[in-house]
């Protein structure tokens, strides 16, 4: 046992905790007013945030998703994406992995239907060291034939570990958009392994181009990030993308055995070019509830609590620069899960939310994006994704705000808009019980 004069005195450790928690939110607020945001000649967009904190974050952005794949080069983002960190034209893969590990820094790369971003983690006095070899895995890829084969594992791997409700969710976009946004995030088995280099050179040269990407960075200084981000060597790209995807009404339907079924539905959301509607929509899934908020208890959102609590159930909203989606998704036994999905699809066409329903609705969402753009790890990503996306930054105070002036008349007619929506349905496992598209009304 240690000796007791070793021992910090407890009101001594509960100052310092509160003088540490002070310190950390004043961090915060200096890193929330100081954004800012630069839109250089050549199109691509720098935005960054001081956050005074000891560790450094900068991403290099690119709109180069899973919904940028042709019918001739699906998973490609999947590829592209399991490929960070692999030799490049200045640095092997033992170079990056050894250097950056020498300053106690970390490389990642992860992606979504949208953007990809590679991001470094570093300590300030290190930064130079952890930029140098962002650029490179961000940049500088040349895809050796055995590199890529040598991934090949570590792709089915990644599709193997799918859980069966994001499978669904998957299935769901494939059945509302077909194409583009409906692109899954996860390589078709019947692709892995068939990436060539060439493949994905030409998917690289046509996605990361300098009017398809961002850099975004907290605890950096801004001029030093625009400087770091002028000397990338990027191509310039075209005019950049010009389509939107349209909704469709259909479903997708994976029949399995076993005892298990996930089924995700819904109907068109809104995107985040008009972010009042999109604000209103997030609102509303927090009304109708993503789950019981503590152990052991039930559901009481507007929705998950028709639903039941026989299975999981979350309503969801996924959003996107030009559409979205609302619904629900539930997964659990295979005999439950049939009435579950019609008991749902019943709530979502007569949804309605009272005034308590959306001041409820209006405080989890604050929790949420305050909590998000308060840690510095996905704030950045959230720079990088504006960033990317809008070519320009939505500030915390501008979001916080617009989510304080939706008004009750405002998610009600969001609501109304989901009621009357056509509905698409993606469906994995023991689906004997889930009722087809054409029967759910």
């Amino acid at each position: 046992m240690a000796s007791a004069v070793s021992k910090t005195p407890m009101l001594r450790a509960a100052a310092a905790r509160g003088f540490a928690a002070q310190a950390q939110a004043a961090a915060c607020s200096r890193g929330a007013a100081d954004v800012q945001c630069t839109n250089l000649p050549n199109k691509l967009t720098v935005a960054s945030a001081e956050s005074g904190a000891a560790v450094a974050r900068v991403s290099i952005v690119y709109r180069a998703g899973s919904r940028c794949e042709a019918a001739d080069n699906l998973g490609a983002s999947h590829v592209l994406r399991a490929a960070a960190g692999l030799s490049t034209k200045t640095a092997t893969n033992f170079g990056i992995t050894r250097n950056l590990q020498q300053v106690g820094a970390s490389l990642t790369a992860v992606s979504d239907r949208e953007l990809i971003t590679y991001t470094v983690a570093v300590t300030k006095d290190e930064l130079e060291t952890g930029l140098k070899y962002l650029e490179a895995a961000a940049t500088g890829q040349v895809f050796k034939p055995w590199e890529l084969a040598d991934l090949t594992a570590m792709v089915k791997a990644d599709i193997a570990r799918v859980p069966v409700e994001v499978e669904a969710v998957e299935s769901l976009h494939k059945a509302a958009f077909h194409s583009g946004i409906g692109n899954s995030l996860f390589c078709p088995s019947y692709n892995a392994g068939k990436h060539s280099s060439e493949t994905m050179q030409h998917f690289v040269a046509t996605n990361c181009t300098t009017n398809r990407a961002a850099v975004a960075g907290v605890g950096v200084d801004h001029q030093l990030l625009v400087g770091f981000a002028q000397s990338l060597n990027l191509e310039s790209g075209g005019s950049g993308d010009s389509k939107t995807d349209s909704f469709n009404s259909s479903e997708v339907r994976h029949e399995r055995g076993g005892n298990r079924a996930a089924v995700a539905v819904a109907t068109q959301g809104a995107g985040w070019g008009n972010l009042k509607e999109c604000i209103a929509h997030i609102v509303l899934q927090a009304a109708c509830g993503s789950g019981p908020v503590t152990k052991r208890g039930a559901n009481n959102g507007v929705l998950t609590k028709q639903i039941g609590n026989s299975v999981a159930c979350s309503a969801i909203c996924p959003t996107y620069s030009d559409n979205g989606l609302f619904g629900f998704v539930v997964v659990g036994d295979a005999n439950e899960v049939g009435k579950a999905v019609e008991a749902g699809v019943k709530g979502l066409r007569s949804l309605n939310v009272t005034d308590a329903d959306v001041a409820r609705g209006k405080a989890v969402a604050f929790a949420w994006i305050a909590e998000h753009l308060e840690n510095h790890c996905t704030l950045a990503f959230d720079l990088g994704e504006q960033a990317a996306l809008l070519g320009k930054i939505h500030k915390k105070e501008e979001i916080l705000g617009a989510l304080d002036s939706v008004s009750v008349s405002d998610v009600q007619a969001a609501a109304r808009k989901v009621a009357s929506g056509k509905l698409a349905v993606g469906a994995v496992g023991n689906l004997s019980s889930v009722p087809y598209l054409c029967n759910l009304h």
